[in-house]
Formats: C-alpha cells, structure tokens, sequence
C-alpha cells in the first residue's frame, strides 16, 4: 500500500527510510524545484513505474515533500496509487498530510514520525515566540520580521515541531489552537500568500488565545 510519511524532522524521516530498506530500493526519487513539484515530474515517475522490470522484488518510488505537488500532480497520481502491484511501493514525505488532496491520502497509510526530543533551536524559538505574544500588537507586527526571517516556512515548521512538545509552556487546549494558527498559516505560504500578511495575522491571533 502506497505511503505517506509524516514529520517535522527530516533526519527522522531518512532514519524511517533506511531502516525499512526503501532507499536500497529506490528505482525513482522526485524531489521539489523552486518550492514546487509539477505535472511534468509526477508523469515522469509515473513513466518509470510503468516500465520498471516485474521480476524485480521490491520498487520504491519516493516523492519528497508531497505536499508541494501541483493539484494536476496529484489528481495525476491518483489512478497510480491506486493500481500500484505489490511490488511498488509508492512513498510520499510530507510535513503535513492535511496539504495533501484527501483523494490521495484515503489510497495511503499514514506514517506519523514524531521526535522524542526537542533541538535546542525549537525550544529557543518557542520560548521567543511565547515571550514575543505577551507584547502590545504593534510591537507584535514589528517584532514578526525578526522572528520569522527569511525563511518562514521552516520557521513555521520549527514552531510547529516545538509546539508538539511544549506539555509544560503552555496549556493543551491553547497549543492546540496555536498549532491549528500554525498549519493555516504554513498552508498559506505554499499557496503564495503574502508571507508578512500570513504571518502577521498568525502572531495576532495566537496573542489573542495567549492572553
């Protein structure tokens, strides 16, 4: 059965691969360009799956970060997924299996990886991030550059990650609502929303179930 696998760590995912064998049995890899994986590449994986010999034992199709994948992508994976023979195994990695069509996760089982510890950098982040809510809003929108950077999807997925593990910080029913902020506004960003609109209004409204 095809796979999604499902981590905000992606040491943990190449751990996960490994140890099961797929990336010895890797016949083709497709991995995103310019934040974005389309039609074209899915086609080609779809080509190798096709031709790929039937007397080898096990084939191992990877799709990184699967929920780059352009909507045509994935509506064109479907029928692959779903007809794939025993011998393929279809893998897609993701840090958040809900960007993903729900045509494509109901032909998957989901493979969640979660960290047993927390970097350094992550409960760094989350301690700014806490401190950073309590401010008045102005500063809050001032303060959201710093925070996030150049980067914020990975910072994003930083918070994310350092949420999943914040027990003693913060009260569940907040860290819930804060990580569900989080998803939204990572979602955002893939669909190129303005960053410093989506991160922003992300800061805002977490302050607001801070205090």
């Amino acid at each position: 059965m095809p796979l999604i696998i499902e981590s905000d760590n992606p040491d943990l995912i190449e751990s996960y691969l490994a140890d099961k064998y797929y990336l010895s049995n890797l016949t083709s890899e497709v991995v995103p360009e310019n934040d974005t994986i389309g039609l074209p590449a899915i086609k080609f994986l779809i080509d190798r799956a096709k031709f790929t010999p039937a007397q080898k034992s096990q084939a191992v199709f990877l799709i990184r970060s699967g929920h780059l994948i352009t909507p045509a992508g994935q509506n064109a994976l479907l029928k692959t997924l779903e007809e794939s023979k025993p011998e393929e195994q279809f893998i897609i990695t993701t840090t958040n299996h809900h960007l993903l069509l729900p045509t494509i996760s109901s032909r998957c089982q989901l493979v969640r990886l979660i960290s047993t510890t927390q970097p350094a950098t992550d409960q760094l982040l989350l301690k700014q991030l806490i401190a950073g809510l309590t401010a008045s809003p102005a500063a809050i929108i001032g303060q959201s550059d710093k925070l996030i950077g150049d980067r914020p999807r990975e910072k994003l997925d930083q918070i994310i990650a350092a949420l999943k593990q914040a027990n003693r910080r913060l009260p569940t029913k907040k860290r819930i609502k804060i990580i569900s902020l989080a998803l939204t506004a990572r979602s955002d960003l893939e669909r190129n929303i303005n960053p410093k609109l989506a991160i922003d209004h992300f800061l805002l409204t977490a302050a607001k179930i801070i205090h």
